[in-house]
């Protein structure tokens, strides 16, 4: 039998004035505690700090319902790891966090608002992530709607089986505006989402060679972007395969639409992109296989620059491109 908990039931207020976190973190903590189920926001703008999710349980955002990222930065925890590039330590801090959970996920057809131009704060320069994941297993994002994240949207490390289905993403308030990054993941399917935003839209990242990125599906989504629609590697110290991208649309996208980089000693194999279409994309295609020699590289995990990794069997095919200043 499915169990629901409404965060209501634990005190939330829902009014859009008051502080809802330990109201909606009860709620989640009580429902893993008894063996899992779904956590229910309706009727109700919610205003949450840091929220840690656990095994088990879904946090559904319904239509009726709004959750929105506190303006203060001192609502946020300091226990949400890090975010893995150099020199971008702002970022750290994160609005939802899981580590070590699994089958869990957001779900809904509400609206998660990170509340972007309340940051940086005066006299602070940090920014949090909208959601990190870390180690986590058997995750699913489907219907929701994540809207102007501080920094990025979304961050899942090193971790497996995936699932991220019809979400709209815009995130175009603030600089760093990603969409769906995924760092060391495995099983990753990632179908019918809409994104926008002022950074790449979706990157599969390897900051590690323990934990490869491999078995990527990425299907009939929409990409709007600054940068690049799709990014692959930059971080690459280990290796990203199987990874197959179709059916998708780019429009208005400043510079690539699929940008492949093997930039630090990774091997980057096995890509298959088919059936696409880029309107308005500065360059829709971009490859490039070197080491980055600014500083260390891009990660925080590189202490000295290894010898130029590998890039085989990479497949374009069907892709159509139309530039309307070329009409």
């Amino acid at each position: 039998m499915e169990t629901f908990y409404s965060v209501k039931d634990f005190g939330a207020a829902g009014d859009g004035k008051r502080l809802d976190t330990e109201a909606i973190q009860a709620a989640i903590n009580r429902c893993s505690q008894e063996g899992g189920g779904y956590v229910l926001l309706e009727k109700g703008e919610f205003i949450s700090g840091t929220l840690y999710m656990k095994s088990g349980v879904y946090l559904i955002v319904t239509a009726s319902a709004k959750l929105t990222a506190s303006g203060s930065i001192a609502a946020y925890g300091t226990d949400t790891h890090y975010n893995r590039y150099v020199n971008e330590h702002d970022m750290d801090r994160c609005f939802i966090y899981a580590e070590e959970a699994e089958n869990f996920g957001i779900m809904g057809e509400g609206i998660i608002d990170g509340n972007a131009e309340s940051f940086p704060n005066e006299g602070s320069i940090y920014r949090p992530m909208m959601i990190r994941f870390l180690r986590c297993r058997d995750v699913k994002l489907k219907g929701i709607k994540l809207y102007q994240s501080a920094a990025w949207t979304t961050a899942f490390l090193d971790s497996e089986n995936i699932w991220v289905e019809d979400l709209e993403i815009c995130n175009d308030k603030r600089y760093n505006g990603d969409g769906l990054d995924f760092d060391g993941c495995r099983n990753v399917f990632v179908a019918r989402c809409r994104i926008s935003g002022t950074d790449d839209n979706l990157c599969l990242q390897a900051g590690s060679r323990e934990y490869p990125v491999e078995n990527v599906h990425i299907s009939d989504c929409h990409f709007t972007s600054i940068c690049a629609g799709i990014r692959i590697g930059l971080k690459s110290i280990g290796d990203i395969r199987n990874v197959t991208v179709s059916g998708c649309t780019f429009q208005n996208v400043w510079r690539e639409g699929i940008k492949i980089e093997c930039t630090e000693g990774g091997n980057i194999s096995d890509i298959c992109i088919q059936g696409n279409t880029m309107h308005n994309v500065s360059r829709p295609v971009f490859i490039l296989l070197n080491n980055r020699m600014e500083e260390i590289g891009s990660s925080v995990e590189l202490k000295e620059m290894p010898e130029i990794g590998t890039l085989r069997r990479v497949t374009i095919s069907g892709l159509t491109a139309r530039d309307d200043e070329e009409m």
